[in-house]
């Protein structure tokens, strides 16, 4: 049967998709099935305006995440047409009588400047900022002066109506009102720093509102003055904005300061003999706050907009920073509005990603989560602006969105990147720069070898589904006269966040599978290791923990893990001794640290230390035989982390046969190792790893995928031979176990 889908989309029948390969035909079926908000915007059943309920003032309620039909929209920009008619915005001549024809004119379009248009007839209507922007801030857009070309010119004109901005106007407007903050991930080319301007110019010349029009001071921030200003940054637009409203408004138009330079606009005019300031005394102010984000602590803005949010390395301090300027209590005096784009070498996400998926926390306006994969992502979200919405060819006169032909294009358009390029990121980039759903949006980038979009969808999962971490044993290991160790459970918090404000909280030991013991009752020899990336310092200096990992060569899984501070790194060496014990495995480290082998040396257990992996010398990534405490572990070098790095990656992406239940019937399913990861930490650190900073967990598991490798280079992949190959060792022996016990 066809799927069927509304007038405003280009008919499954006529995209023709028999033409193009199986991997497109299913990617595009995937996400029209799959994704809440597509299928909304494609249903034969998506509403219009006559049919919402309305609010007492006869407005319909926009739900954001249902988005109607738009329709004859052209009706909310009755300025913008007479002006592109006549050249003006009205030929009655100016009179400050406000009873005058003229006064009654201007007195409406503030009016609806500040609180909306209204179409009686059957409640649609758009919010303030939205008939500013639609009707008083002229872009450039793009027109095509030949259909059947590609080849199109950007031209100087008013906005046309895109359901997009329709959505995000809504959105900014019901953040405000219900005393919330915005955040916006957009795709590239739609329009956000346009939007911005026109927000700031609107307060500048205008003000907020009937009750907030004089004193009324904007900022807008970003990581560096490229972002605000440079021939068409968000302050450029507004400086064109503000000298177009001078030269064909009525709107105030004299300037006490007007300096792109230092970013710096000021409202009014100064009294020759008294040299007072009279206006309104609007401001708006640029400031750049990347290496200090306190510059906006104390500041009482009205309007604070984050341009390229996700750039900010340390966005949660900023947004905590600029909090306090516009709230007191319950009462909310302003809007911070960040927004940002993905898929350029400064973008790292992970702030402004986990701000947006867990809204509430951060004074957030959050909507339903429509926009991801269903199922497959935390229930909340900020505004989301795909890549479907509003790609050029893909929308009505009234801004209505083809999403079907759009989403083709995209999925083509990778497709055919996918195929005929050779630089690995540049798929991930081209994702990032066009999402199609919120976790392609905040993928980085550059500079990252593991595959991170499988790595966000896994960590979407466990968020949407916590009961994942159910059967996760967590407590501490203790060692028992006889020499032995057992698991006792504590109530230690484990660490699962990525990155935390400081180097001191203890963690806990993880462990998702408890010793496997064989016939004869013992843990076989060789069947697990140990990578650790230690620290040596008991006070912490630096942003580095211990962390550890403890790997089974059988499952080719991860089995347990400890991550955290403690209080002496000698209290973290001896946790990797009593969990080798415990595995009765063998550890390989970092020996660029020497505490690991001196303390495993005054406890006379060298030999639950590995020594360098022989293969490495083989394949001349360590060229130097070490001797003595070097003999033991490995040098982290660059080339080494590389190999290590390289190793992870594939272990990350190896097919795995599992058992799954559907339909009340076993069936099995090949996934790749990253999609059985419970470690939510560690995928945080994988997505947003790049080789200068620090990511402890990753050089553990680097150090255990090292490890890993000999065992693949000895038995040539079947670990069942490792086994079989080596009986309990010599330190088997109650006399080495006495030792064990010191």
């Amino acid at each position: 049967m066809e799927l069927l889908c509304n007038e405003f989309q280009t008919p499954i029948k006529d995209l023709n998709l028999e033409r193009y390969s199986k991997e497109i035909q299913d990617s595009f079926f995937d996400f029209i099935y799959n994704v809440p908000f597509i299928r909304t915007l494609t249903s034969v059943d998506r509403k219009r305006a006559k049919d919402l309920p309305r609010d007492k003032t006869g407005k319909i309620i926009v739900d954001i995440t249902q988005p109607h039909i738009l329709e004859d929209m052209d009706y909310f920009r009755p300025a913008a047409r007479y002006y592109e008619q006549n050249g003006c915005y009205t030929k009655l001549r100016p009179n400050n009588n406000p009873n005058s024809e003229f006064g009654k004119w201007f007195k409406e379009e503030l009016n609806r400047c500040y609180n909306g248009y209204v179409r009686e007839s059957d409640g649609e209507w758009i919010p303030g900022d939205y008939y500013f922007f639609l009707n008083y801030c002229p872009m450039l857009v793009a027109q095509k002066q030949d259909k059947n070309k590609k080849r199109a010119n950007r031209v100087l004109s008013f906005p046309s109506v895109w359901d997009g901005h329709y959505l995000k106007f809504h959105y900014l407007e019901q953040a405000r009102n219900s005393g919330k903050h915005a955040l916006e991930l957009a795709s590239r080319h739609k329009g956000k720093s346009f939007c911005a301007a026109a927000m700031l110019s609107k307060r500048f010349v205008a003000g907020e509102s009937w009750e907030v029009n004089q004193k009324v001071t904007c900022y807008a921030t970003a990581a560096s003055k490229g972002y605000l200003t440079g021939g068409d940054q968000t302050l450029d637009k507004f400086l064109y904005d503000i000298d177009f409203l001078a030269k064909t408004t009525q709107f105030p138009r004299k300037r006490l300061i007007s300096t792109l330079q230092n970013m710096q606009w000021i409202m009014g005019s100064q009294d020759l003999i008294t040299g007072a300031r009279t206006g309104t005394l609007n401001a708006v102010v640029g400031v750049t706050s990347k290496d200090d984000e306190s510059k906006l602590r104390g500041t009482r803005g009205v309007l604070y907009i984050i341009e390229e949010a996700g750039s900010f390395p340390r966005l949660l301090q900023l947004w905590g920073n600029m909090l306090p300027s516009v709230e007191d209590g319950d009462d909310v005096y302003g809007l911070l509005f960040g927004y940002g784009t993905s898929g350029d070498d400064l973008s790292d996400f992970y702030a402004m990603s986990e701000m947006m998926y867990h809204p509430t926390g951060y004074h957030v306006y959050g909507v339903k989560n429509v926009y991801d994969f269903e199922g497959k992502a935390p229930q909340d979200f900020a505004f989301f602006f795909p890549g479907y919405l509003n790609r050029s060819g893909c929308y009505d006169i009234n801004g209505n969105s083809d999403v079907t032909k759009a989403l083709l294009e995209i999925i083509i358009d990778r497709n055919q990147l996918k195929y005929n390029s050779t630089d690995l990121n540049a798929v991930t980039k081209r994702t990032a720069e066009v999402p199609i759903v919120p976790q392609e949006a905040i993928l980085r980038t550059t500079g990252n070898i593991f595959p991170t979009a499988q790595l966000t969808e896994r960590l979407c999962e466990l968020d949407s589904t916590p009961s994942i971490f159910d059967d996760i044993y967590i407590g501490n290991l203790i060692q028992k006269s006889d020499g032995t160790v057992e698991f006792t459970p504590t109530t230690d918090m484990p660490i699962r966040n990525y990155p935390l404000q400081d180097n001191k909280d203890r963690g806990a030991l993880e462990i998702y599978t408890m010793p496997q013991k064989d016939a004869s009752g013992k843990i076989p020899y060789n069947r697990y290791i140990v990578g650790l990336d230690p620290v040596n310092n008991d006070q912490a200096d630096t942003a580095s923990l211990s962390s550890m990992f403890v790997f089974d060569l059988f499952t080719d899984r991860i089995v347990a893990e400890y991550t955290g501070r403690t209080d002496y790194a000698d209290d973290a060496y001896e946790l990797t001794r009593k969990l080798c014990i415990f595995y009765n495995a063998t550890c390989l480290y970092e020996n660029n640290i020497k505490g690991p082998y001196a303390y495993f040396s005054t406890r006379r257990c060298l030999h639950l230390l590995a020594d360098t992996p022989e293969y490495l010398f083989d394949k001349q990534i360590i060229k130097t035989r070490g001797f003595g405490n070097t003999a033991k572990g490995f040098n982290a070098t660059k080339p080494v982390n590389n190999y290590a790095d390289t190793l992870i990656r594939d272990w990350l992406l190896k097919p795995v046969t599992i058992e799954v239940q559907e339909d009340g019937e076993s069936v099995q399913k090949v996934v790749p190792n990253v999609a059985l990861l419970k470690n939510r930490a560690l995928l945080r650190e994988l997505i947003d790893y790049n080789p200068a900073g620090n990511f402890d967990r990753i050089r553990a598991l680097g150090a255990v995928m090292l490890y890993r490798g000999q065992f693949i280079d000895m038995y040539e992949g079947d670990m069942s031979r490792a086994i079989e190959d080596v009986e309990d060792p010599a330190w088997d022996d109650d006399y080495f176990k006495a030792y064990d016990n010191i």
